[in-house]
């Protein structure tokens, strides 16, 4: 391939690789940077809803993803918080709207393994470890400096790097940060006892303590904290991390042994000022990040993906610029994240508020969910459990 393209998409994670691989699927001429030769192993793991895994399914990739992990049957809510007045247990099941599961809970790192190696067989797509070092645009198109001194030029660039994204700075687009006095210890870990895929979140003063099924006796720990609490953790020695694991997960799923890393991230709301800024757009974690509660992360990231590689692909099989298309994926996307990350704000600051008038609302809304079947189905499909797009998977 050339040194020109249709678009440059920066940014080697899940969301970065699924735009990539979309667009080329869709006859998009594609350059991809920062794609890691092997992906880093930090513990942590994605649960996939039913609507990003139908997505993935059009990208030819969802069934060796599921080979890596685990459904998700179940998901049961638990109060530990120790507060006055007390939420009741829930359980939502996938059943109750019609689901075999809501979705499968897989190692990111093999999520980039899976997505990367189908990166690099995908006709249209060119795939690269280098980054970028700078770009400007102007009416022509991109023109862009990668780490490595190659100048590409593109129509589109899309920047799918992350929190601390360059091509968000590079283009000028602000955003708000809102850090939390939280950070999250994850591994994943060996028990006896069968998660019957049901994953297990125990609400506490300091944030979610999540078991999430990855494998046959094996599930995925999230655990919430403060961030000094989270620092000690990680240097306590395996067997005494994994006491203290065993002593807040009251034996729910027997002794629980760490198997392979165990990390430490902080925790904090970041949403970008717009998502487009001319012939630049966003995507995943360089739009928006929030907490791990309900599972919303790269599912939403996973939304902005489908979204512009939709719009995309139609406005080249329009013969239109392409850049006509990114005010339509910046409309179709901006209600959804700005109310989902508001969403995800208002329930951690929530749970962590150490008041009696939270715990009351908390305890109540969880009892609706609980006793009123057709708000709690209503609840499962507004958490995004459900394609809002109707899509299908191939027979």
């Amino acid at each position: 391939m050339g040194t020109h393209f249709d678009c440059i998409v920066v940014g080697g994670g899940a969301a970065g690789l699924a735009t990539a691989i979309g667009l080329a699927r869709g006859g998009l001429s594609v350059k991809a940077l920062g794609v890691p030769d092997a992906p880093h192993d930090d513990g942590r793991s994605a649960a996939l809803f039913e609507s990003s895994l139908e997505f993935l399914a059009t990208l030819g990739v969802v069934e060796e993803l599921k080979a890596h992990g685990a459904p998700l049957r179940a998901i049961r809510l638990i109060d530990i918080t120790g507060a006055l007045v007390r939420a009741p247990t829930t359980t939502f099941k996938a059943s109750e709207i019609g689901q075999d599961a809501f979705g499968w809970n897989i190692p990111n790192a093999k999520i980039v393994e899976v997505m990367s190696a189908a990166a690099r067989t995908t006709p249209g797509l060119s795939v690269s470890a280098t980054f970028l070092d700078r770009f400007t645009q102007d009416e022509n198109g991109i023109t862009l400096m990668t780490k490595g001194g190659e100048t590409l030029t593109a129509d589109i660039l899309i920047g799918a790097d992350g929190q601390k994204s360059r091509v968000r700075e590079g283009a000028g687009i602000g955003h708000r940060v809102k850090p939390y006095p939280q950070a999250a210890i994850t591994c994943r870990l060996h028990h006896p006892k069968d998660h019957e895929d049901i994953s297990l979140e125990f609400h506490t003063r300091e944030g979610p303590f999540t078991f999430v099924p990855v494998a046959d006796g094996l599930s995925a720990l999230v655990w919430i904290m403060r961030p000094e609490k989270a620092e000690a953790m990680v240097k306590l020695p395996r067997a005494a991390l994994e006491d203290e694991i065993n002593r807040r997960a009251t034996n729910a799923l027997g002794p629980v042994k760490i198997d392979g890393p165990v990390a430490s991230v902080p925790l904090q709301k970041l949403v970008a000022n717009a998502l487009i800024a001319g012939r630049v757009a966003l995507v995943g974690e360089a739009a928006h990040a929030f907490p791990p509660i309900g599972a919303q992360g790269l599912n939403l990231g996973l939304k902005d993906v489908e979204a512009i590689v939709k719009r995309l692909i139609a406005a080249k099989k329009a013969g239109e610029p392409l850049a006509t298309a990114l005010p339509h994926y910046a409309r179709d996307r901006r209600i959804d994240v700005e109310a989902r990350s508001a969403g995800v704000d208002v329930l951690n600051s929530a749970l962590i508020a150490n008041s009696l008038p939270f715990d009351i609302a908390r305890a109540a809304g969880l009892a609706v969910l609980r006793d009123v079947a057709p708000i709690r189905r209503l609840a499962m499909r507004i958490g995004g459990w459900r394609s809002p797009f109707g899509i299908k998977k191939p027979a």
